[in-house]
């Protein structure tokens, strides 16, 4: 009897440690088998823990990067997990790693937060968002199309007048050699001439595919000159009222970002403001420097919207149209583009410009002198 209760403690112990011994099994199982790449790094920045999703994304097997500094690891993925650890939110909402083997771009969310653990450990989350980006570029291209196509019939109008009256003076040249009228007839031509160059190239720039780009690789864009050309685009729609905008900003303004994108965001933002204010009076676009930061403002003064809309109108197909008159995919798109430029959009309603009535849209980008946040 008495040797029975000395071992008691001892089969306890050997039951407790069997318990951890499988606790950490299934514990190390769950890291290994994480659809998310994950990695533990130290204090002095090397490698702790990398799952079997980190070497599949990164090429690096485990044997290889554990122990090593993230400095030493092949590229991208020093710049990549730095960028994480020393972002203050420590979050990357994008990065482009490159193109696999097949050609196609590569992109990831990165995520990294503080253990608590001795030795100021940090882990990182790897999220593969590749078939997303993917499946956002092609809906992207869709609506770029999309809106070529609405936009045909006004093409043909735009571009077949001043062919008409090329041809007309042309025939006047050539009845009459009077150098007066020469001198006319030729200034003319160049005149329809440049009409005809702007509207194919403001269609030529509304169906280039543009940039997955983040906000690292935006340059400077003329607001005023940007907005002009979507307020241009919208004018060759003949199915639908022509509107009325008034283009407040300032001329010289610049902001950063990619121009094939702000043009498809203001092509979308603008056409929703005409198709609410209907004849109601202008859409007002004004834009406003603060520091590091451009807020650029866009007014109808038609209808209020309630604040149940306002929450959902940026989640993709949803939509406030007619069955067969939207995707419901404009404005999902709009915020994903400002997103990747590092931008914001918001609605507000009703607008400060018509107590009782309207909607203010509010875009926020980064002004095209500070780089800080973009190097």
């Amino acid at each position: 009897m008495t040797l029975f209760y000395l071992a008691m403690p001892s089969l306890a112990l050997l039951l407790t440690l069997v318990l951890l011994y499988r606790q950490r099994r299934e514990y190390h199982q769950t890291f290994e088998e994480l659809p998310t790449g994950l990695c533990v790094v130290g204090g002095d920045n090397r490698v702790q823990r990398w799952n079997r999703q980190m070497s599949n994304l990164s090429g690096i097997s485990a044997d290889d990067a554990i122990a090593e500094s993230i400095a030493n690891l092949p590229s991208p993925w020093p710049e990549a997990l730095n960028e994480a650890l020393l972002d203050p939110k420590g979050t990357v909402i994008k990065q482009s790693l490159g193109y696999d083997d097949n050609g196609g771009e590569r992109w990831v969310i990165l995520h990294s937060s503080a253990l608590q653990l001795p030795g100021r450990k940090r882990q990182i989350l790897v999220e593969d968002i590749s078939d997303y980006q993917r499946l956002q570029d092609e809906l992207l291209h869709n609506e770029r199309l999309a809106s070529v196509g609405r936009l045909a019939a006004g093409v043909a109008h735009e571009i077949g007048n001043p062919v008409t009256g090329i041809a007309c003076i042309a025939q006047n040249l050539a009845d009459n050699a009077d150098a007066g009228e020469l001198e006319q007839g030729t200034s003319e031509i160049l005149k329809q001439t440049d009409r005809i160059s702007r509207t194919v190239s403001s269609l030529m720039q509304l169906s280039h595919p543009g940039s997955s780009a983040r906000e690292a690789d935006a340059v400077p864009c003329n607001l005023a000159d940007c907005i002009d050309e979507a307020i241009h685009l919208l004018s060759l729609d003949l199915d639908v009222p022509r509107g009325n905008f008034r283009n407040d900003s300032d001329r010289e303004l610049l902001v950063r970002g990619d121009s094939q994108l702000l043009l498809q965001v203001f092509l979308n933002l603008l056409d929703n403001a005409r198709s609410a204010a209907a004849t109601e009076g202008p859409v007002i676009i004004d834009a406003q420097q603060d520091g590091e930061t451009t807020t650029i403002t866009i007014d109808n003064p038609g209808p209020a919207i309630s604040a149940e809309v306002i929450s959902q109108v940026f989640e993709p197909f949803f939509t406030t149209k007619d069955v067969g008159e939207g995707t419901g995919l404009g404005l999902a798109l709009v915020r994903r583009m400002l997103e990747d430029m590092g931008g914001s959009v918001s609605l507000l309603s009703p607008s400060p410009k018509t107590p009782g009535r309207g909607v203010r849209a509010r875009v926020v980008l980064f002004a095209a002198e500070y780089a800080r946040s973009f190097e």
